[in-house]
């Protein structure tokens, strides 16, 4: 069953409500690729020890990370020198090479993990603060798989030029106009999109997700590039359309807990999409149910028509049995007792015509008796 997206009476706040959609879609669509390049990347930064903590590696004060408190003590650090270990430097420098404005989100990472997540290298090119306790690519936002994308040059490895030209952070680059719409859609004071910004905004979305370099080769970017379309021409169904808008409610709730400050606005309208949503999926399962209630029905009586006209078709073949069987035994009887008078017939012939040979012999012995 297709969903109507039509929840709001304005068409303006409904586009809104889809380019919600339309993020959650295209972020999922990522995912996978993101989490294999980010394998790439942990080679080629090299591996860590294992052992040594961001803490220990950075030293204090660090520009961005380190805040003092009363008594000059640091936040982040409990000692202000930093653990001297050769490989997990050199991964450090490495990662800080690869980040496209030189400036990593340290407060994000477990160094610890380096060698064995290449997650924990890819929340180096996250935004700043908020994502530390984020696990995985997929537990990620669309702005987090954004930023990585952004923020990491090894991305202009795996993705045509035309995606990162100009260069970061020229507004016109294509990966800068997709990062911002997201914002323009969590910032949102109205909650309001226009038909033509809508079409721009699936169109920006589509040409990411099908860049010809590696995504359009890719299974979930083009399963993500295909449900664009059927959201935006209204193909989606009702409970897949349920699942991305409790996604997209994820989002922003988890948008403001790393402080991006999502607008009030934006969370109290897809409140009532998730309301008005799942009154729809519940109206639609009472009709799915209702019709397979009736479906059943019409079954089982089609089944008990089905068996009285066998029963009849059954009486009436017995019946026509019967009356074969009796016109059969008729028909042999009377076979029979017509043999018999042939049969009886044929032996008075014979009877005759014995007796007349008799005779006629009888005769002419007499015959030849008296003329001797």
């Amino acid at each position: 069953m297709f969903a109507n997206t039509n929840i709001f009476t304005d068409k303006v706040t409904t586009n809104w409500f889809k380019a919600c959609i339309a993020l959650t879609v295209t972020k999922d669509g990522l995912s996978s690729f993101v989490e294999s390049e980010l394998q790439k990347i942990q080679t080629t930064v090299g591996r860590s020890c294992g052992n040594c903590s961001i803490e220990k590696l950075l030293p204090c004060p660090t520009n961005g990370i380190c805040k003092k408190r009363k008594g000059n003590t640091c936040i982040f650090h409990h000692s202000q020198q930093p653990q001297n270990c050769k490989s997990c430097d050199q991964v450090k420098q490495n990662i800080t090479s690869l980040h496209r404005f030189k400036g990593p989100s340290w407060r994000n990472t477990q160094a610890e993990s380096w060698a064995t997540h290449p997650w924990e290298i890819g929340k180096c090119f996250l935004p700043p603060d908020g994502y530390s306790g984020v696990s995985s690519v997929q537990e990620s936002d669309f702005n987090g798989v954004i930023s990585i994308m952004l923020n990491c040059t090894h991305f202009q490895t795996c993705l045509s030029s035309s995606c990162l030209s100009p260069p970061p952070p020229d507004k016109q680059c294509l990966l800068e106009k997709v990062r911002q719409i997201g914002r323009d859609i969590r910032h949102t004071s109205d909650c309001k999109v226009s038909d033509a910004h809508l079409q721009d905004y699936f169109q920006t979305l589509s040409t990411l997700l099908a860049d010809p370099k590696c995504l359009l080769n890719d299974p979930s970017a083009k399963i993500s590039k295909t449900k664009l379309g059927d959201l935006q021409n209204d193909r989606m169904s009702l409970s897949e359309l349920g699942e991305l808008l409790k996604e997209a409610d994820r989002t922003l709730k988890n948008a403001n807990e790393v402080g991006e400050r999502v607008s009030e606005a934006a969370e109290r309208k897809l409140a009532v999409c998730l309301e008005q949503l799942e009154a729809s999926l519940q109206a639609g399962k009472k009709r799915i149910q209702s019709r397979i209630d009736d479906g059943k029905q019409r079954i089982e009586q089609a089944i008990q028509d089905g068996k009285q006209h066998i029963g009849v078709k059954i009486q009436n073949g017995d019946r026509c049995i019967e009356s074969k069987i009796d016109n059969g035994k008729q028909h042999i009887e009377q076979t029979i007792q017509d043999g018999e008078k042939r049969i009886e017939a044929k032996i008075q012939d014979g009877e005759n015509r014995i007796i007349q040979t008799n005779s006629e012999q009888a005769e002419q012995n007499y015959t030849r008796s008296v003329e001797g």
